[in-house]
């Protein structure tokens, strides 16, 4: 097998491999920040697997259960699955999550103002299940279910959450399912250095499935990495667009960890978002890399409200550390906005 490169497709290689089975545990100390958590420490382990006669194409399974701690007292919890079949041919997600976690909420729109500003205490079981199969190609057909109970033990008193007149500011029960079609031709689902990931989703929540009210989201995400000198340069475009009557908790945000990095999670949030984001991601020495990236996104009440002057735009760079041989990372990252700058360390790219 070592002579068959990873380029060839699996159409190329004999389908009778002997591959053993390969399984590796890996316990990785988790230290990171956010703005909203401050430091977090705890543990993460990652089992990575293929089974017996796998090809070299075939993507990993991975199993990941993280438990963390805050210096703001939160516990993250999370259990995650990303589970490859069949050579590619089948693919499942999995994940279960309970977390006692800071928000900061702003209100809603893209001007919502600064002094606005009140901190909240948010408690939440989520869990989420998606399939899907290819059927032509890199062309994959699923479904995804998604389950929310989240309390708010804790708002700032005299704030809008306290007021209790915005959907979810005494917490939520949604429940919601639907289909998602897919177009994954990437080389490496953690680092990616060529290919694209277009994936378009509809889910739609209500009471008939468990939940308190009843509203739809729709989601695409276009994603396209190419290689360019030394580095990969890596660029996303993400829409979503919410209708019916949504909990503030699931209307399309902008901030975060990975959407729009420089400005505080769900900074700005409305019905539908816009974001256009770009890294140019390039190798230091040894299992250093670093990057630098930009974006520029907006949410709106209505699609036609969107305007080329309303844009909010972040940029920075930082540092990955490559953990495995199969492409995972943790990163950390620098990101400015006009909201101020920003720390972020998490595993895996932002897209």
């Amino acid at each position: 097998m070592s002579g068959i490169s990873l380029a060839q497709t699996t159409a190329e290689i004999p389908q009778d491999s002997v591959a053993p089975a390969s399984k590796k545990w890996n316990i990785f100390p988790v230290a990171y920040y956010t703005p909203e958590t401050q430091f977090g420490f705890g543990t993460k382990l990652i089992h990575v697997r293929k089974s017996e006669g796998f090809l070299p194409t075939d993507r990993p399974t991975v199993y990941s259960p993280t438990l963390v701690y805050t210096t703001r007292k939160q516990i993250l919890t999370a259990f995650t699955a990303d589970v490859w079949r069949k050579h590619n041919k089948e693919h499942f997600q999995g994940q279960v999550e309970y977390n006692d976690y800071p928000y900061f909420f702003f209100g809603l729109g893209n001007e919502a103002p600064d002094h606005q500003e009140e901190a909240y205490t948010s408690r939440t079981v989520n869990f989420a299940a998606q399939y899907e199969r290819a059927f032509y190609g890199k062309v994959y057909l699923g479904a995804r279910y998604e389950f929310k109970y989240e309390t708010i033990p804790e708002v700032e008193p005299g704030g809008q959450l306290a007021e209790k007149t915005i959907l979810g500011s005494e917490g939520t029960r949604s429940s919601g399912f639907g289909p998602s079609l897919m177009v994954d031709s990437r080389d490496n689902v953690f680092t990616p250095t060529r290919g694209y990931f277009n994936q378009v989703s509809a889910m739609f929540f209500g009471k008939y499935l468990g939940g308190e009210t009843n509203f739809n989201r729709y989601k695409v995400d276009l994603r396209k990495y190419q290689k360019i000198g030394p580095g990969v340069f890596a660029v996303q475009g993400l829409f979503t667009f919410v209708t019916g009557d949504a909990p503030f908790q699931f209307l399309s945000p902008l901030g975060g960890v990975n959407v729009m990095r420089g400005l505080l999670e769900g900074r700005f949030r409305d019905e539908d978002a816009a974001v256009i984001q770009a890294d140019y991601r390039f190798p230091l020495f040894w299992r250093i890399g670093g990057a630098v990236f930009g974006g520029a996104g907006q949410v709106s009440r209505r699609i036609p409200d969107f305007a080329f002057n309303r844009f909010h735009l972040t940029g920075g760079g930082g540092l990955r550390y490559k953990l495995n041989n199969e492409g995972m990372v943790v990163r950390g990252d620098v990101a400015f906005s006009d909201q101020g700058m920003y720390l972020y360390f998490a595993f895996s790219e932002a897209f």
